[in-house]
């Protein structure tokens, strides 16, 4: 291994204050994924980056995208990217295909040079349609298992053809990274592939109100018109929905997930202004 090709202490300095950075914004996935994304062009040194959450279990079937989200790219260039994952998405991209059979570690980290041979890449319709008119050349993509039931955390950084592929020094910068922030997704980092409050049912979100609000099942009840049976029967399926086992930790859960990114959001809107989300009908926005 060439001197070179180390992680330096300045490296790993850096990228555990860009951690701490996520985690002070990790109530809200657009919010920490955007400030993540736009830390790690600086860190490694890429023109642009794009990232998000889905469910895959490698080797058996495609990524299935639930959220992406970008920094770097002008609008020019995210509408590319839209299309092609709207259109075309992960199962049309021979560099999630060679992702796929790369042994099933819980990071995997390679530059593009390592998984297609050029002439491949250079071929494909993930390159014509998108790569290269957003001059983009050289990709370094990792992907970590987030849970052992399939979710999974994906950042895949580009540069340009007049620019140098990523090194062994870049992959193991990144790897390091996704390999200390992972731990953290589901727990101080909000995932997106965690039940969101929007996807409940008219009901459920007015008993989940009530009890925000500080209403016990009882005082819930009387103020939906329901009888106690059905309100614990509501607050039941609160739990389930969210993985919690009491009252306390559904508080805990909704306080992570709503009331620190209200209390951030002002503060870091200017910020992540070149950073947003999209979406379309196979990448959902969170």
């Amino acid at each position: 291994m060439r001197k070179s090709d180390v992680l330096r202490v300045q490296d790993v300095r850096d990228a555990y204050r860009l951690i701490g950075d996520c985690r002070d914004l990790g109530g809200e996935p657009a919010l920490w994924y955007v400030r993540m994304l736009s830390g790690l062009c600086h860190l490694v040194g890429a023109r642009m980056a794009c990232g998000g959450e889905g469910f895959w279990i490698r080797g058996a079937g495609p990524i299935r995208p639930i959220s992406i989200f970008d920094a770097g790219f002008d609008p020019r260039d995210r509408e590319l990217l839209l299309a092609f994952w709207r259109d075309v998405g992960p199962q049309g991209d021979p560099l999630w295909h060679a992702l796929g059979n790369v042994s099933l570690e819980r990071v995997v980290t390679r530059p593009r040079s390592a998984l297609i041979p050029d002439a491949v890449w250079c071929g494909s319709t993930a390159f014509n349609d998108y790569r290269r008119p957003a001059g983009i050349h050289h990709d370094l993509v990792s992907v970590c298992q987030v849970s052992d039931r399939g979710a999974v955390a994906a950042i895949n950084l580009t540069r340009g053809a007049s620019e140098r592929d990523f090194s062994p020094r870049d992959v193991r910068l990144l790897e390091f990274f996704q390999a200390e922030l992972c731990p953290l997704i589901g727990r101080q980092l909000v995932s997106t592939t965690e039940p969101s409050p929007r996807d409940l049912s008219p009901r459920l979100r007015q008993a989940l109100a009530c009890l925000l609000e500080g209403d016990s099942e009882k005082q819930a009840a009387a103020r939906l018109g329901l009888s106690p049976t059905t309100m614990h029967q509501y607050v039941t399926a609160l739990y389930r929905r969210f993985g919690v086992r009491s009252r306390a930790q559904l508080l805990a859960h909704m306080l992570r997930r709503s009331g620190r990114a209200e209390r951030m959001r002002s503060s870091t809107a200017d910020a992540n202004a070149s950073a947003v989300a999209v979406a379309s009908n196979t990448v959902e926005e969170h």
